[in-house]
């Protein structure tokens, strides 16, 4: 493999916070032993989290939605801007912005990067093609390594 083949190998790799795996992976199997509403988003995550590179805090680049995080997203069209925090589903505030991973905001979102385009199933979303523009707040960023 020449050079410029592992660059594009670690530019197209997901990665995690190993604080957020360590978080997540109990929520997720809470979230399918009960059976409720979040286990599609829930597997959706799970799998995310199993093919992701698994990193410490201090490592976390810039541009990665971790949990926390603060993410403007902005129709592909122009037409529309939105911006969220990605919290854990007991600090789901929907009147805050506030987006559980198990929601499918919060789903679409966790583990990308900005530039991503995103794929979201939600009342207020849907029928929009819609991508990462920015992470205004991201805590790994701002040295809060164990938020």
């Amino acid at each position: 493999m020449n050079h410029s083949s592992l660059n594009e190998a670690a530019d197209a790799a997901h990665f995690i916070n190993s604080l957020d795996r360590q978080r997540l992976v109990p929520l997720i199997e809470r979230a399918c032993g009960r059976g409720d509403d979040a286990v599609p988003r829930a597997r959706e995550v799970l799998r995310r989290v199993c093919q992701a590179v698994v990193l410490p805090p201090q490592a976390v680049p810039a541009d990665l939605v971790t949990m926390n995080s603060t993410v403007s997203l902005h129709a592909v069209d122009g037409s529309r801007t939105c911006e969220l925090t990605l919290v854990y589903p007991e600090d789901s505030d929907p009147d805050e912005l506030c987006c559980s991973i198990f929601s499918s905001v919060g789903a679409a979102v966790f583990g990308r990067r900005v530039g991503e385009e995103v794929h979201i199933d939600e009342a207020g979303f849907a029928g929009t093609r819609w991508v990462i523009a920015a992470i205004p707040f991201q805590p790994e960023a701002h040295g809060w390594h164990t938020m």
